[in-house]
């Protein structure tokens, strides 16, 4: 379904109307009540203190905590994507990632192997070998050796929420020690070693047997926490494992300590639900509180130091990308330039009620190559400070626009986005309307160069080069010569494979990618999304684990 709107008179008593915390970002705003705006510095440097790891101290136990999760109607410790509560802490894998991607081994030995820590592969096959240690041990007293690392592979590889594992034929245990990995050809894209390593939960074999509900109902794993109990769709508990396999503190993360006797999750999708049992002491911590009601615990909020507000970035980066086809007026690079000059992200931020972050570059620093590059420090209109009114009149002045009408195609989710970015152009004679499209055909009409001039969407990966790839590789368009944005750029397409490589991944390549993008003004990175978790005043760290899961056990406390 389509919708074509104008949106350049009634734009500016929007961007008034959305700018108090308490409105829901992207959505009509309520009229029943009216939350307090918070303090975002606060906030923030609320958000640095709970990361200090100076503040690590995992001898302060916790009796328990009862924190609000994401609905979970099976506990399957399975597949590439598995955000079940309690898995992670329940189950191991055999290398695992920090927050800021930093790989580590689990069961992986790490003393072993000399291609990565823990891995032996020969150049040029398809062939790689992990070694684990001979003491690992699960819940239920099973020793866990290669063969159950390579059954939890095979078994996994035809899950049906298993993805990305194309090239894998198959695991076979050497010995009990040592697991021989098999692959079509050798692997070399970005990524590949977490996406498979750190990416399958290992479970024993005959742990998987005994299981009356094949582990959908019950949990066992080598983890620091151990199953207690579970209501479908209503509740999961776990308890702190006294009999952790892996006694080396040496050689324990802090994704593996566990700082809390007994975890609860209380299955709560409600956020009124939620924000109640925070303040009734029903709740110790919520996982991703919405925005208005986590307004209400910040600085200036009803609620406030009652419990501390943990943000954090999400994954996606929202973007606005120019139609550079000949068919588009966009094709003119002097009006991208004036487009992207004029576009105050700050200012859309602020009317669309402060739920969102900043980006400097299409770029979020969700992902861990963002570090690798000072994207604020690259003067580019991503960078920019404010708008300035001189330099968009001057690519305005070298293009040729003649006031003509341009469409802003968007998925209507996001109209109140597109209605602002339209009252800003606005403000410099460049008129807007949006054309809203629902998910199913966005895609399609995105591939038609007639039917739009700018797009406004979201796109994420597993590093900000592969979120690149979604949009900017020839790959990903039928005739295999050109964007999805119509750009025809062969060196900025190399460019951007090679930076998709383990060796081209370098601060260099992608810098030189985006300066290009840039220059040429193909695209701007808008904002990200953030995420609200709420912890206990006697919380001093918050842990968090691979693709920033949230893991109660292993934050760290202050005697109560």
């Amino acid at each position: 379904m389509k919708q074509r709107i104008l949106a350049t008179v009634l734009a500016s008593a929007m961007v008034l109307s959305m700018a108090a915390c308490g409105g829901s970002p992207q959505k009509e705003q309520s009229t029943e009540s009216e939350a307090s705006t918070p303090d975002s510095a606060e906030v923030s440097a609320t958000a640095v203190d709970l990361q200090d790891e100076t503040n690590i101290d995992n001898t302060v136990q916790r009796d328990s905590i009862t924190i609000a999760w994401q609905a979970a109607t099976t506990l399957a410790p399975w597949g590439t994507n598995n955000d079940i509560p309690g898995n992670y802490e329940v189950y191991e894998m055999l290398y695992e990632c920090t927050s800021s991607g930093e790989r580590y081994g689990v069961l992986a030995d790490e003393s072993k192997g000399s291609y990565q820590p823990g891995c032996d592969h020969e150049d040029g096959t398809g062939v790689y070998t992990v070694y684990i240690y001979d003491y690992i041990k699960d819940h239920a007293g099973n020793s866990v050796t290669a063969s159950d690392v390579a059954f939890s592979y095979n078994h996994q590889f035809n899950n049906e929420t298993t993805s990305g594992w194309d090239d894998f034929v198959e695991a076979t245990a050497v010995d009990d020690t040592t697991v021989q990995f098999t692959f079509t050809k050798e692997q070399s894209n970005l990524g590949w070693f977490d996406n498979f390593f750190c990416r399958c939960f290992i479970v024993d074999e005959d742990s998987y047997n005994a299981s009356s509900s094949g582990l959908e109902a019950d949990m066992c794993g080598t983890g620091p926490y151990k199953f207690v109990s579970y209501t479908s769709g209503s509740s999961l508990t776990i308890e702190k494992n006294e009999d952790y396999w892996q006694t080396d503190e040496s050689l324990r993360h802090q994704q593996q300590q566990a700082n809390v006797g007994t975890i609860t999750y209380q299955f709560i999708t409600e956020n009124a639900q939620r924000e109640n049992g925070v303040v009734t002491g029903s709740l110790d911590m919520v996982q991703d509180m919405a925005y208005e009601n986590a307004c209400e615990f910040m600085a200036g909020g009803q609620y406030e130091n009652m419990v501390q507000v943990y943000p954090y970035t999400q994954k996606f980066i929202y973007y606005l990308d120019a139609n550079c086809s000949e068919e588009s007026l966009c094709s003119d690079p002097n009006l991208r330039k004036a487009i992207f000059y004029a576009i105050d992200q700050d200012g859309l931020i602020t009317a669309l009620g402060g739920a969102y972050t900043r980006l400097y570059a299409y770029a979020n620093d969700y992902y861990s190559d963002y570090s690798m590059v000072d994207w604020a420090g690259i003067d580019t209109y991503n960078s920019k400070t404010s708008v300035d009114p001189q330099v968009v009149q001057q690519y305005l002045d070298a293009s040729n626009y003649n006031g003509e009408t341009l469409t802003l195609l968007i998925v209507s989710t996001y109209a109140d986005t597109g209605t602002i970015i339209a009252a800003q152009l606005a403000a410099f004679g460049i008129n807007v309307e949006l054309l809203q499209v629902d998910n199913a055909t966005a895609n399609s009409t995105q591939a038609d160069p007639t039917a739009w001039d700018l797009t406004f969407n979201m796109m994420a990966g597993d590093y900000n080069v592969q979120a690149w790839l979604h949009d900017f590789s020839y790959a990903n368009t039928a005739e295999g010569n050109h964007t999805s944005t119509f750009v025809t750029n062969d060196e900025w397409n190399d460019l951007l494979n090679l930076c998709n490589t383990e060796d081209g991944h370098t601060a260099e390549n992608m810098q030189a990618w985006w300066e290009m993008a840039a220059e040429n003004a193909y695209c701007m990175g808008v904002y990200a999304g953030n995420n609200y978790h709420i912890v206990p005043n006697d919380c001093v760290y918050v842990q968090l684990g691979d693709k920033l899961t949230f893991l109660p056990g292993a934050c760290c406390f202050t005697e109560q």
